[in-house]
């Protein structure tokens, strides 16, 4: 496998999701009934294939029992903008920054691919001086496993899909997601983590550092 880039996802890749979710437990008892419906709206995208902006704010929409304007402004300050707060001072995974400053110091485009927007998440986490591209629904077009957002993302980087490995947290969206647009995919979490044979699995940042490097290097 020749690499030239390494793309991530952000939600439960560079941070482990049970600590944002016990940051987010007074948020999301807040707006409990926004989420729900918002949460509903995405497993319907996903299950019809309409998910695009557009079929986001119309499935949001009906799930709330508002006109799609309200919905999108809903959407906007909820669940964009609202909720990006509660990763403000989160700890990252370990070694995060330093893994990643190999990848780049050995001539590697690094990039973020993400279903929500990316807005301040790589500031607050350290990490907005490090990656050469950053990409978020609904700017990425669709959402995860569609190809399209990983092609969105190679075009940002001027990088080939079959010269990229793209990592993530979830199999269903990251891993075959990448594979759908023609990149390599791996997965990423904590230790003991169980994955169909064949998926690249790291433990940890400094492993994946490691088997990158070590793949750069042939």
């Amino acid at each position: 496998m020749k690499l030239r880039a390494v793309g991530f996802d952000i939600d439960g890749t560079l941070y482990p999701e049970g600590r944002a979710n016990r940051r987010s437990v007074v948020f999301v008892i807040s707006h409990i009934r926004v989420i729900s419906a918002f949460s509903r709206a995405r497993r319907r995208m996903r299950a019809d294939g309409a998910d695009d902006e557009a079929s986001e704010l119309r499935l949001f929409a009906e799930e709330l029992g508002r006109d799609a304007d309200t919905a999108k402004s809903i959407r906007d300050s909820i669940m964009y903008r609202g909720w990006e707060g509660c990763f403000r001072g989160m700890r990252i995974y370990p070694n995060v920054r330093k893994s990643l400053l190999l990848l780049k110091a050995a001539g590697l485009k690094l990039a973020v691919l993400s279903d929500f927007p990316v807005g301040r998440k790589l500031e607050y986490f350290g990490l907005a001086d490090i990656f050469d591209a950053a990409l978020g629904f609904p700017d990425s077009g669709r959402l995860k496993p569609n190809p399209e957002p990983f092609l969105n993302m190679a075009g940002m980087l001027g990088v080939d899909p079959g010269e990229i490995l793209y990592v993530g947290n979830k199999l269903a969206y990251d891993v075959r997601g990448a594979e759908n647009a023609g990149m390599s995919g791996a997965l990423i979490g904590p230790p003991g983590r169980k994955a169909p044979r064949g998926v690249i699995t790291f433990s940890d940042y400094p492993r994946m550092a490691d088997y990158i490097l070590s793949e750069v290097e042939r």
